[in-house]
């Protein structure tokens, strides 16, 4: 099984050293910066399963990073988990406006740091699952919409196409005339051999079409 992925943000060497003491032990991957503005740089490239953000650096603090995190697309959904010596709850209030998801203080109680760090995981993996089960009803159900719309005209087409072959046996026909007739029949054969992946949801990915547009892709 894959190990969880944490990005631990802090300005304190021996704050991340601590950290990446504790999270090792754990079998959890950790990555860390020291350096609040390349956070969210590092956050969307390596796509970490949770974050660990402390409040209070320097140029960009740890709210200023959780709104930036929060905006773009690629890291939105992914969890953060305050670090801070405050324990005002004006500070925490504005945390949970600002999409996190929970907060921990200094100085750290491990049981507690690890509770908080497991339950965000699973309820992100949980809704990652839920995200996928969505997606698999989703496609089944054009599947099924497919099939049913596409064979009936799809079966005409073909049906129409073998009795116009029937109809011209003993013709000569030229090469020309033959090569249309085999390229509709290659055609309805595709749509076939298409309409038959659609049923098979595991083979079915997306892709960028254009900027905000998706497209199906088939593995074969």
């Amino acid at each position: 099984m894959q190990k969880d992925l944490i990005l631990v943000v802090d300005d304190n060497k021996m704050n991340i050293q601590l950290l990446n003491s504790i999270l090792s032990k754990e079998n959890y991957q950790v990555i860390s910066t020291l350096n609040s503005e390349k956070a969210y740089e590092i956050a969307e490239r390596e796509q970490p399963d949770l974050i660990l953000l402390d409040i209070m650096m320097p140029k960009l603090d740890g709210f200023e990073v959780c709104k930036i995190l929060k905006a773009r697309k690629a890291t939105k959904y992914i969890p953060i988990i305050f670090l801070t010596a405050r324990n005002d709850e004006e500070g925490v209030q504005k945390g949970f406006q600002l999409g996190a998801a929970d907060y921990v203080t200094r100085p750290f109680n491990r049981a507690e740091l690890l509770a908080r760090i497991a339950t965000h995981l699973r309820l992100k993996h949980n809704h990652e699952r839920l995200l996928e089960l969505e997606r698999q009803s989703s496609i089944l159900a054009m599947a099924v919409t497919a099939n049913h719309e596409i064979n009936q005209p799809l079966t005409v087409l073909s049906g129409n196409l073998f009795l116009l072959k029937e109809s011209l046996s003993g013709q000569q026909l030229t090469d020309q005339q033959l090569k249309y007739l085999q390229r509709m029949e290659n055609a309805i054969v595709r749509i076939k051999n298409i309409l038959a992946k659609y049923r098979n949801v595991d083979s079915i990915h997306f892709q960028n079409y254009t900027e905000d547009t998706k497209m199906v892709v088939f593995e074969d």
